[in-house]
């Protein structure tokens, strides 16, 4: 599914040292990204697009609601966007260090 590791809008290569400031992390639970953790309240996949409701607690102590949709391009590529329009990335899955 969607869990794993991804750059954003930037290739992944396979020596594991990746700029953390572009790094996301996505488990079943949550979205770990350098702003902060945003924990997932609500999933819903149709067809290539889960849409997601979200809780962030962002690193400057702010909470924000919001909804992204993250849509399959490929097996290495999801493009996310917060429903709203304030966001856009292109996600890189990184293989995972050895």
């Amino acid at each position: 599914m969607i869990e794993g590791t991804y750059l954003r809008n930037q290739i992944c290569d396979g020596d594991g040292k990746w700029p953390e400031a572009r790094l996301v992390r996505i488990t079943d639970q949550e979205i770990f990204h350098a702003g902060g953790v945003c924990s997932i309240d609500d999933k819903r996949r149709e067809a290539k697009t889960i849409s997601m409701r979200v809780t962030c607690k962002f690193k400057s102590g702010a909470v924000l609601a919001s909804s992204i949709n993250f849509t399959m391009r490929d097996e290495k590529t999801v493009d996310m966007a917060q429903q709203d329009g304030s966001f856009k990335a292109v996600l890189n899955r990184c293989p995972q260090p050895n």
